[in-house]
């Protein structure tokens, strides 16, 4: 019996070794995060980056996780929009439309940086056969992304994600 809790114990502290081992310093942190938004800066000042979107947020449901591959892409003066919609529509094309699934020109893209909050906001206003469409997005600098839709003949919705930074 003595012998099973020395081998615990001594599993224990090479847990707690390991694990100690394994955190990174809070200037390694810092060095990390920096880079991290460094690489935020760059896609949104070059205007080619992906969103990958995890959730949604109707305006009359509950939030619901997203299960595909949904995504925002902003390639130069292009949005592509592949999102799911839940909600009320006004005035619509027979059968629903594209609803946020489409390739159109950007009309007006504006930035601006909150230094105090870390986040730059991104506002798209485009038009495409169906519908006009003002787009928000706020870009943290960790990669966060929050977007806000509002379409004249739909109802908003809300989506969070994350930035890929793997995407070509």
């Amino acid at each position: 019996m003595k012998k099973l809790s020395r081998i615990f114990v001594a599993l224990v502290l090479l847990a707690l070794a390991l694990s100690a081992c394994a955190t990174l310093t809070p200037a390694e942190k810092k060095a990390k995060e920096a880079e991290k938004a460094k690489k935020v800066h760059k896609l949104l000042k070059d205007k080619h980056y992906t969103i990958e979107v995890q959730m949604m947020y109707p305006q009359g449901g509950m939030a619901q996780n997203v299960t595909s591959d949904y995504s925002l892409e902003v390639r130069g003066d292009t949005l592509v929009s592949y999102l799911p919609y839940w909600g009320r529509a006004y005035s619509v094309p027979y059968g629903g439309g594209k609803g946020l699934n489409f390739l159109a020109q950007i009309g007006k893209y504006s930035t601006q940086y909150i230094e105090k909050k870390e986040l730059t906001k991104v506002t798209i206003e485009l038009t495409n056969d169906e519908d006009t469409y003002l787009y928000e997005l706020s870009i943290f600098d960790n990669g966060r992304v929050n977007i806000d839709v509002r379409a004249r003949e739909r109802e908003p919705i809300s989506f969070s994600g994350e930035i890929d930074f793997d995407a070509k």
